[in-house]
């Protein structure tokens, strides 16, 4: 049987702009990337003096937290591919950027750190923008000494299944295998905790467990769906893929099914999250 692997598919949508940035700032981190950071955070060692890599730190978050909560020996190396959302967090750093906590541009894929140098790393929701997830499990092990904990968290199987069911409704209903064949295609870059567990663990890993907890976004109708900045970079980029872009307004039927089916009223969208902790 071949080994669990993460899926590629479209996801978040690109930050390239200082606008960009600042909306993703204000939008996604405090009702989205909090949600899961909030997990992470809850097992970083405290008053310890740790080296810690996080990567994927987009505008300092987790990071800052992090930092704060590390022995003040300890340091903070923050990574992220997107220079935009790093301008956001050397300014909210201040005066602990370049002292106690570094950032830089860089990926997961490729590392330049020496081995076995990061006592933690942390990554909240790095995974669904890496393009070779083995690799960069991969690297994450080289530059973690001997027993260090390994932190990230994940979007699980269930996360918008609302949205997913209404497309599977419209496949069905056109009988198009197309559809159907993009709607699973993104709804397994959702692992389960199980899969999840398991890729972690063929990656070399010890002691492996994923914790879960489920969140709920609430919207006053489906209308706010589609208009929501956290929603427009978190996953109506994956959504519009499924429905081929929109050419025929795939997307759009879609959400308006949320609204036959929560009777036109307030609605919800579950987000499932998942907690790797593990050990080199």
């Amino acid at each position: 049987m071949a080994a669990p692997r993460l899926k590629s598919s479209p996801r978040m949508a690109a930050v390239t702009t200082a606008n960009d940035a600042a909306v993703y700032d204000a939008h996604v981190v405090p009702r989205y990337s909090a949600l899961f950071g909030r997990l992470l955070l809850a097992h970083v060692p405290e008053r310890e003096r740790v080296q810690v890599l996080d990567v994927g730190c987009g505008t300092g978050h987790p990071a800052l937290e992090i930092l704060s909560r590390i022995d003040p020996g300890g340091r903070v190396i923050a990574i992220d591919p997107d220079a935009a959302l790093l301008d956001v967090a050397r300014r909210r750093a201040l005066d602990d950027a370049g002292r106690r906590i570094f950032f830089k541009v860089a990926s997961a894929e490729e590392l330049d750190f020496g081995s076995e140098v990061f006592d933690v790393v942390t990554g909240n929701l790095a995974m669904g923008a890496w393009t070779a997830p083995e690799r960069a499990l991969a690297e994450l092990s080289r530059v973690l000494v001997e027993g260090g904990r390994l932190l990230l968290t994940q979007a699980l199987e269930g996360t918008f299944e609302e949205v997913f069911d209404m497309f599977r409704e419209l496949a069905l209903r056109r009988d198009d295998a197309a559809l159907s064949a993009r709607i699973e295609r993104v709804a397994l870059r959702y692992p389960s905790a199980q899969t999840l567990e398991a890729v972690i663990a063929n990656a070399g890993f010890g002691d492996v467990r994923v914790k879960t907890e489920e969140f709920q976004l609430p919207f006053g109708s489906a209308k706010e769906v589609l208009a929501d900045p956290m929603l427009r970079f978190v996953a109506v980029p994956e959504w519009r893929w499924i429905a081929g872009f929109d050419e025929d307004g795939l997307l759009e039927e879609a959400v308006r099914q949320l609204d036959t089916y929560f009777g036109g009223g307030p609605l919800t969208l579950r987000v499932h999250a998942g907690l790797v902790i593990a050990r080199a």
